[in-house]
């Protein structure tokens, strides 16, 4: 198995319970990815009570921002991911995520409030996982980091 990284950086989202500031996506037909971090921090002031959950994504939205990650993210530079991961950081039309978080996290309202996620977490084929508003409150413009293995 390999390892991957790869950043990024979200756009605000609307005030809307489950929109998602970004996606990790899994596009392959039948491999599996596990996700063993992930991490966002506020690089705009966030509201008071704004939140973000971890979601599961049964169905990607319209992405206008996508970074793809290639041999670069590999940890020992050995190859471009085999799944063709992407991660989404801003839509036009949402993904569809479910309701059940694995986590969920209220931001202190200062630039730079965020976490890091360490876990194990299966994203199968054709599916994804969010960062997504776990309030009606806007998430702020922020940084995020995915972390994965192949």
């Amino acid at each position: 198995m390999s390892g991957y990284q790869i950043s990024g950086r979200t756009a605000a989202t609307a005030a809307t319970i489950g929109n998602s500031a970004a996606t990790l996506w899994n596009p392959h037909a039948t491999q599996r990815i596990i996700l063993e971090e992930v991490a966002i921090f506020a690089t705009t002031a966030p509201a008071a009570g704004s939140s973000v959950a971890i979601r599961r994504v049964t169905a990607r939205g319209t992405a206008t921002s996508t970074n793809t990650p290639a041999i670069q993210h590999d940890l020992t530079r050995g190859v471009a991911p085999p799944s063709g991961v992407l991660l989404d950081l801003a839509y036009s039309v949402q993904p569809t995520v479910e309701v059940l978080a694995f986590l969920d996290y209220v931001f202190s309202a200062v630039i730079g409030s965020g976490f890091i996620y360490p876990c194990r977490i299966e994203i199968p084929p054709g599916a994804g996982l969010s960062l997504a508003a776990g309030a009606a409150v806007i998430i702020p413009v922020c940084t995020t980091w995915w972390r994965w293995s192949e």
